[in-house]
């Protein structure tokens, strides 16, 4: 800056009044040779007074730039808070890292990631905890609705069948049965039903889906008359699949309670009196499982009951 000025000074073409050709020429080399604003402003305020001196009018207008202390520390401030507005936004300012190059602090974090672990685990435990739950009481429910409005029908017993060997309900499990209560000195309606219930088989046994399936029973309400060879005997005139049961009164009397049959016979007999018995006229159908199903009175036919047991065993 200096080196500019004293070679204005010294050269005759800047000083004398020549023309513009030595203003624009001055001008070139102070500009060139001003490294700051500030000294490019004294080299113009020198120039304005050389060329006042040789009667120019001002031709530079240029003011120095003054530095104002506070103006500095203002910007200096907004420097700093540029700065802090980057570090507040950046998620990892601040935190060191550790060896599995994750923050030690926030969400993700070892601790904070385990957390996290630990509180899915425990809403999937929950989850499937109360999901099983729901199920469990769906199917108790289910089980419930389907016992609704069926009469508890069926029970344990013990009695013998019609040759002499002990029998209980558990024999019966694992197929369907068509149980019947009578007795072998019924003049009619006994081996009616009987013989109706031998026809629903032979209907059944023409289907290969229920051909075999369903057991016929017999059980005597008149013990004291029906032993075991009276029964077998009895049997015989019917269809061949059934089976026979009788046993002692007290026995007979906690099968009937069992399955809801009514049965009486007159309070005086005579001696080899001949007697009948009144007791209830109905046709049981049992489960596999010993289970009630459904009922089967002297109005139906053994088209309808062959019909109703085959829905039946369809829908199990």
């Amino acid at each position: 800056m200096f080196r500019a000025v004293n070679l204005a000074k010294r050269n005759p073409i800047l000083s004398s009044s020549s023309g513009k050709n030595g203003i624009y020429l001055f001008s070139s080399l102070t500009r060139q040779s001003a490294t700051n604003i500030n000294g490019a402003a004294t080299v113009f305020s020198l120039a304005n007074k050389s060329l006042n001196n040789h009667g120019y009018k001002r031709f530079f207008n240029f003011s120095p730039v003054k530095f104002d202390s506070n103006t500095n520390k203002n910007n200096n401030d907004d420097s700093k808070n540029s700065e802090q507005k980057k570090q507040k936004f950046n998620p990892n300012s601040g935190r060191k890292s550790n060896f599995l190059g994750m923050p030690n602090s926030g969400p993700l974090s070892p601790i904070g990631v385990s957390l996290f672990l630990i509180a899915a685990t425990s809403v999937y435990y929950i989850f499937t905890i109360e999901k099983e739950k729901a199920e469990l009481k769906r199917q108790l429910d289910a089980q419930a609705d389907k016992q609704i409005g069926k009469p508890k029908i069926g029970g344990p017993f013990i009695l013998v069948d019609h040759n002499n060997v002990p029998f209980t309900e558990q024999d019966l499990k694992g197929r369907y049965t068509l149980i019947y209560f009578g007795f072998c000195h019924c003049p009619d309606v006994c081996p009616e039903e009987l013989d109706k219930i031998g026809d629903t088989l032979t209907i059944l046994d023409t289907d290969p889906i229920t051909k075999d399936r369903v057991t016929p029973v017999f059980i005597t309400c008149d013990p004291q008359r029906d032993d075991p060879d009276t029964v077998k005997n009895y049997l015989k005139e019917f269809h061949p699949k059934f089976i026979g049961l009788t046993g002692t009164i007290e026995q007979v009397q906690a099968a009937c309670k069992a399955y809801r049959v009514y049965f009486s016979k007159p309070p005086s007999l005579k001696e080899n009196q001949d007697y009948l018995v009144d007791h209830s006229i109905f046709t049981y159908f049992m489960n596999p499982s010993g289970e009630f199903i459904d009922v089967y009175g002297k109005e139906r036919s053994e088209t309808e009951m062959a019909n109703s047991i085959r829905s039946h065993i369809l829908s199990q």
